[in-house]
Order: C-alpha cells, then structure tokens, then sequence
C-alpha cells in the first residue's frame, strides 16, 4: 500500500492528477469530529474536484477524521471515545458509506494518557462497525518507541489494542523535530528503525505503514522554524549557493545559510532522493504493509522516483 494524504496544501490537485499512478490508496484530510460525535468539515472547502477524480481513477480513498477544535482536542478525543462512543461510530460508519469511502482514517492527536483504555475500545468498536459493511479503518498513531511509551503525549497510544482493531496503522514516522524545537532531522531513520522496532513487536507487521514526509523545515536564528516543501528546497540551494550535507547517522540532509531578509542565519534539515530511497525500503525490511507520504502538493516527480525506488529493493 501507498497512501498519499490529500490535505490543504496549495498545488495539491496539480499533484494528485499529475503523480496519481505512484499511490494506490487517498487520505482526504479535510474532516473533524466534534465533541457530540458529529462528523464536519475542517473549514477548508471539500475537495470536491479531488474526491471525483480518485473515484474516476478507482483508487481507494478514506476519509481522514481528526479531532480538531482550533487545535489538536484531548477533550473532544475523550468525549468521542468515552460517552458519545456509540453516536460517533454511527455516524463515521454512515459519513464514509455517504462518500462512498473505502473506508476511514481516524488521526486523533494529543489523545490524553488517562483516555488510554478509552482510545483503544473506541477503534475496536469503529473497526467492527466498518467491518460488518465491507468497510476499512486506518489509525494514525504519533511515532514512539521504548524509550518514550510512557511520555504523556504517547502513553494515550496502546499500540497492541489499536492494532487488534484496525486495517493499518499508520506510524507517523515524521515530525521527528518540529519547528517549534530547535532544529533536527525531520525523520531521522535512526529515529524511524527504534519507533518501527517498537511497533512491530506489538503488531503485525503486515498492518504497518511508516510514513514518508515530502518536506522539511527551515529555522531561522533565534526563532521557530517553517515548513518548506520538498520542490522548493532545490531553488532555495541555488539562491544562496549551498552545498547540502547528507548526515549519514540519521539518512537525512541539512545545511545552513544567511537569508537576505535580514533573518539571519538559516539552519535546514530536510529529505533528498537518497534518504526518501532509503527509508521506503523500511517497508521491504521489516515485512510493512506500505508506506504513507505526507502530503501532495509538497513533492515533484523527484519524490516519487525515490519512493519507488525504495520500494523496490529488497
């Protein structure tokens, strides 16, 4: 499996019909769930032109559900997961037979660590309910391993009962560093191997899917960083004549330089056609089910060749 997530990024239909024969399953990260159970849209307008075209093309496409309120929710992850359990289930049954869906991809994040058992009961009573209508569950899950299970922001996150109830879990194997730290490897695959180390002697690994970020960041001195996408990396190398390193402890790239703007000096880490190769043969090594990327719209061919490439080593 390869899932490419559909999200709100500029340039992401171009994208989507332009590299739509290197994926062959959609994640349409465009809905919410609120705390009642009831599925909405992220205020992003649906992305109906995008949903036509993957049902024309016949590739596989879950709606992607998030519990969002401004921000990542613990609150509406608990109340989803706990009291309205049985209205929330109808309803993510019913809102992905509607859209005709493969099925659904639940992404709660910041799920709070006394929700553990909540969480957990909550996708085996999705996944049954899906099930019983020929139907599949996805959950994304944050990347951890057994150095940090029982942090606060992970504990939430029982991968052994998650994986009894879904189709795939989805490790998010990026965002290893985030631009409100202080600069590192977005998916270092030191990182990746300990986190999918961790997953996989809990789940099966025919259920796995490690995720692939088509981007990078971009932190300026004294300051929080920025997303900077896979197809703009090589115009900012040129602009300012920079010579990127491959770090070969964590198979990722990084190098500095000093903006014209007046910002300082740059620090960037971020992925090339050798690291994303490298970390999509993961999928070969361990026996995944696949792999994800996030997102469309961020990447160029380049992406693709190096994912395929990765994939096909074995």
């Amino acid at each position: 499996m390869v899932l490419a997530y559909y999200s709100d990024y500029s340039n992401n239909y171009n994208s989507l019909t332009r590299y739509y024969g290197n994926f062959n399953a959609a994640s349409v990260d465009f809905y919410n769930i609120t705390k009642d159970g009831v599925v909405a849209g992220n205020g992003a307008p649906v992305p109906s032109t995008a949903l036509a075209f993957l049902k024309a093309k016949g590739i596989p496409t879950y709606g992607c559900v998030s519990n969002v309120d401004g921000d990542w929710s613990p609150s509406i992850a608990h109340e989803v997961t706990s009291k309205n359990l049985d209205t929330a289930v109808r309803n993510l049954v019913a809102f992905a037979q509607n859209n005709q869906f493969a099925g659904i991809n639940i992404d709660f994040e910041g799920v709070d660590q006394g929700d553990r058992n909540n969480f957990s009961n909550f996708v085996q009573v999705l996944g049954r309910a899906l099930h019983e209508q020929g139907l599949k569950l996805i959950v994304s899950v944050p990347a951890f391993s057994t150095t940090d299970e029982t942090n606060s922001a992970n504990y939430g996150y029982d991968l052994r009962a998650l994986g009894a109830g879904v189709d795939y879990l989805q490790i998010m194997t990026y965002d290893e560093t985030i631009p409100a730290w202080s600069p590192g490897p977005v998916a270092g695959s030191d990182w990746m191997e300990n986190d999918l180390d961790y997953a996989t002697s809990l789940v099966p690994a025919n259920k796995i899917l490690n995720g692939l970020p088509s981007y990078g960041n971009d932190w300026p001195a004294h300051d929080s960083g920025t997303q900077l996408f896979w197809a703009d990396t090589d115009a900012l190398v040129q602009q300012y004549g920079v010579k990127p390193s491959y770090v070969g402890s964590n198979n990722s790239v990084t190098f500095r330089y000093t903006a014209s703007d007046g910002s300082g000096t740059h620090t960037v880490w971020t992925e090339n056609a050798r690291s994303v190769k490298l970390k999509a043969s993961l999928v070969n090594a361990y026996g995944l089910a696949g792999t994800s990327m996030y997102a469309l719209g961020m990447e160029d061919a380049r992406f693709w060749q190096a994912l395929k490439a990765g994939l096909a080593q074995q």
